[in-house]
């Protein structure tokens, strides 16, 4: 299995990214109910809103939704404070995505490598690179 970041579910939405070329018909993805939100509200304030919800739902059907769960706080409370002993920051929302790629041990997929490549154990791919 392997969690899409927003940014790598909007390539896919806009067309920049075909799954036919990463992945095998059988393999699982995912994405994080943090992402879910991202998107929802990125379609929500697009022009073409119903258009873009309709995208969203078919991609979603397809992917397995992991939610932020009690596990996944506990490792969002240590990365947050262990970034800020650093004197690093990081977004919330950012953390949140990475908390749940480090409870379920899954590669994240993402083009934002410069923050997620501070989190201490997070498995980083990017296909958009």
């Amino acid at each position: 299995m392997k969690i899409l970041d927003t940014d790598h579910c909007i390539a896919i939405l806009r067309g920049r990214i075909q799954l036919s070329d990463h992945i095998s018909p059988a393999e699982a993805l995912a994405v994080t109910s943090v992402s879910v939100g991202e998107l929802m509200h990125g379609a929500l304030k697009s022009s073409r809103a119903a258009e873009n919800l309709l995208k969203l739902e078919v991609l979603l059907a397809g992917m397995v939704i992991l939610p932020f769960d009690e596990g996944a706080a506990y490792h969002f409370g240590q990365l947050k404070a262990g970034l800020e002993r650093k004197g690093e920051r990081l977004p919330d929302i950012d953390l949140q995505i990475a908390s749940i790629a480090l409870l379920h041990q899954i590669e994240l997929f993402t083009h934002n490598q410069r923050h997620f490549r501070r989190i201490p154990g997070l498995m980083l791919n990017d296909w958009l690179a």
